[in-house]
């Protein structure tokens, strides 16, 4: 089954990707992606072909016997995405209250594509297992309402209560942040492919990447590339994180509660996102690409 992405690489970069009517050859081992018949219309071409369109599904997650959020994803890095969600939404404490990440139909077709009961589980389905005073529910739940019921102007200094001060020892040679992005695009399989994704990555001080993660969604990227670290105990208090997508106050708060001293977006960050980041010891950079980058708080961690 096939659901249409509305909104996907909405925000400018250096690369648009392929063009999705071209010819590629896609591994389904590997790309998430279905087959599509299109019109292809040029200046002087009027044809039928085929297109590659990235996947998408929903993802349910189910935390304690608890269903916790419905997270419209690109299938892969299930258990990253959940576990990064779980925490850098406030639902789960930490890493280590995370007993068990069980992918529930690992491998089986989605819903729609084989409705007998031979078919098992969803594979769209996830469930966490974590330690009871592990599990902050109703205090994420608070958080979340407090973000969305409001209009116009949010109260920063309510929001940045409930986060973590970041510690200011943390420095980066500035030149070498301006290849960042490039090394982000070289390491994007699917988006090189079909186009059609947002991309997270992680980089140490020394510019090596040390993980990279695509999805439709700019926040489940993220989600997926912080999950990725967490799980495996990779510290990320001396790295960067460089997305493809907008930086938002939501962006801003994941990377604050992982304790993450850096991020640095090819895109824009909103005045919500600069604020927080600022008030909590954020070093947000935005627009990097191109040989250039707009560090808007804490520039004292680039030397």
């Amino acid at each position: 089954m096939l659901h249409q992405a509305r909104g996907i690489n909405s925000d400018p970069g250096p690369d648009q990707g392929p063009d999705p009517g071209e010819e590629h050859q896609i591994d389904f081992e590997e790309i998430p992606a279905v087959s599509w018949k299109i019109q292809r219309i040029r200046r002087d071409l009027d044809e039928s072909a085929d297109a590659w369109v990235v996947l998408e599904e929903p993802l349910e997650i189910i935390v304690n016997d608890k269903p916790v959020a419905v997270l419209m994803r690109t299938p892969g890095g299930e258990k990253e995405l959940a576990a990064g969600f779980c925490i850098s939404e406030g639902y789960v404490r930490r890493a280590q209250d995370i007993l068990l990440i069980h992918h529930c139909g690992l491998g089986l077709p989605a819903p729609g594509d084989d409705e007998s009961e031979e078919a098992g589980p969803s594979r769209n389905r996830i469930e966490l297992t974590v330690a009871p005073e592990g599990f902050l529910k109703d205090k994420a739940v608070d958080f979340v309402r407090l973000i969305r019921s409001g209009c116009g102007a949010a109260d920063v200094s309510g929001i940045a209560d409930s986060l973590p001060s970041l510690s200011p020892g943390f420095s980066v040679e500035r030149t070498l942040l301006f290849d960042l992005s490039k090394k982000m695009h070289a390491l994007q399989r699917i988006y090189q492919k079909i186009g059609g994704t947002h991309s997270a990555a992680f980089f140490d001080a020394s510019g090596r990447a040390v993980h990279l993660a695509e999805d439709i969604g700019r926040h489940n990227a993220v989600d997926k590339a912080l999950g990725y670290c967490l799980l495996r105990k990779i510290p990320l208090n001396d790295k960067i994180l460089v997305t493809s997508g907008r930086a938002s106050y939501e962006m801003a708060t994941k990377a604050i509660r992982a304790g993450i001293p850096v991020i640095a977006t090819i895109s824009a960050p909103t005045s919500l996102a600069v604020e927080i980041a600022k008030d909590r010891g954020l070093t947000l950079i935005g627009y990097l690409r191109g040989g250039r980058m707009n560090v808007y708080t804490h520039p004292h961690r680039l030397r």
